[in-house]
């Protein structure tokens, strides 16, 4: 079967209008990212495993930042990560070094459960 992929090419020329409202997806994506990443690592630091796609999901579905975004690109930052985690511990037997979202990743969930509001 043959599979197409097409890029298109756009240019925002209301900046001002879509400005704030971008800015808020790109916060909800990069906390939810690092929020992910620091369930994956407790997750690895206690029993080794690293959760897959639909764990992450399921884990993280009530977070505050998962419902900022659309559900799909809620779960499509999420199966992103995943797969960042999964492809690198393929090559490695140790936790898989993935980069987090922003700077302030430290900061990410520091309540009791590691994924706070």
């Amino acid at each position: 079967m043959l599979e197409t992929t097409r890029t298109y090419v756009a240019k925002i020329t209301n900046h001002q209008q879509v400005r704030d409202d971008l800015d808020a997806c790109g916060f909800a994506a990069s906390k939810l990212w690092n929020v992910g990443r620091y369930y994956i690592q407790s997750r690895w630091n206690d029993d080794g495993e690293i959760p897959d796609e639909k764990e992450l999901k399921s884990e993280l579905k009530d977070y505050e930042r998962y419902s900022d975004l659309h559900s799909q690109s809620s779960q499509r930052v999420l199966e992103e990560l995943a797969e960042a985690f999964t492809s690198s511990s393929r090559r490695s037997h140790a936790m898989p070094a993935v980069s987090s979202g922003s700077a302030s990743s430290s900061t990410a969930g520091r309540a009791g459960t590691g994924w706070a509001k």
